[in-house]
């Protein structure tokens, strides 16, 4: 039995494997599952299902790496009323991908291939987020500007951001976190970077 049996979660992401290995994951331990194929399908599927979160994968079709179409995606749902909490899922290589989908809106972002208890702590966290905004969990102070992430959250956006920053260059990354190079791989490893 789901943890949140009344949430749901939709899941679109062209890969049928991804959305089968998410499935068996997720059904058990956080909410029931939907899967899409094509991008097409996501606003009927938004209209029909009114999912509490949305996994969005940010490529779509082979050779696609440049997330465009996951972002445009991103800001048409978080453009509609009362959308979803978002969480996106790319390849390692897209780091600043994920970081630009942060600054959009994002609630948080998964690795391809997955770490199973991340992505179930995150999509966790996620639907956390949605009963504290409709009332259900008194709700946490939220500033205007950003979203309020744990602090578990806010410091692997922050070690993103500033690997984007430097370009993929880890000292550099270090220099603007002011860590040294083994403190920066240790917040790598525990965030499963």
């Amino acid at each position: 039995m789901p943890a949140l049996p009344d949430a749901s979660i939709l899941l679109l992401d062209d890969d049928p494997d991804v959305g089968l290995a998410a499935q068996l994951l997720l059904q058990r331990r956080v909410a029931p599952v939907t899967c899409l194929r094509r991008p097409a399908e996501l606003s009927a599927a938004l209209d029909q299902r009114r999912p509490d979160l949305l996994l969005l994968d940010l490529n779509f079709g082979p050779g696609r790496t440049d997330g465009a179409q996951g972002l445009r995606l991103l800001a048409d749902v978080l453009a509609r009323p009362q959308p979803p909490v978002v969480v996106v899922m790319t390849a390692f290589a897209d780091i600043d991908l994920a970081v630009q989908a942060l600054k959009r809106g994002a609630f948080d972002f998964i690795t391809k291939p997955w770490d199973n208890v991340k992505l179930v702590a995150t999509c966790q966290e996620a639907l956390r987020r949605v009963r504290s905004m409709d009332g259900d969990e008194a709700p946490a102070p939220q500033s205007t500007t950003e979203p309020v992430r744990s602090l578990a959250a806010q410091e692997r956006a922050a070690v993103l951001a500033a690997v984007a920053e430097a370009q993929g260059n880890l000292s550099a990354a270090a220099r603007l976190l002011g860590l040294s190079r083994a403190a920066l791989y240790r917040r790598l490893g525990k965030h499963g970077l």
